[in-house]
């Protein structure tokens, strides 16, 4: 079982993948915690919005998400609501 981190846009966004404009995005963690000399990270992305990107990683799965959630808003350019969502 994996948790998962969905973005919801509040209006279709067009962007660099296939399909057209899209409104859902759903975030995860990729691979296992990796580690340098700043400390314990991990690689988060989603193939709908064709991003991918490092978060430090957390204590759980669900903080690790939260860090993330923290970097997706920061560098949105679009309103959108998050839930997180076990699969």
């Amino acid at each position: 079982m994996s948790l998962i981190l969905r973005q919801t846009a509040a209006a279709p966004i067009n962007g660099y993948w296939d399909g057209g404009s899209k409104t859902v995005f759903n975030w995860s963690t990729t691979g296992s915690p990796r580690s340098d000399d700043r400390g314990q990270y991990v690689r988060i992305g989603s193939w709908e919005a064709n991003y991918w990107f490092h978060v430090a990683a957390g204590k759980t799965e669900k903080l690790t998400l939260s860090y993330a959630k923290r970097h997706i808003k920061k560098i949105s350019k679009f309103q959108s609501t998050f839930q997180f969502i076990n699969e």
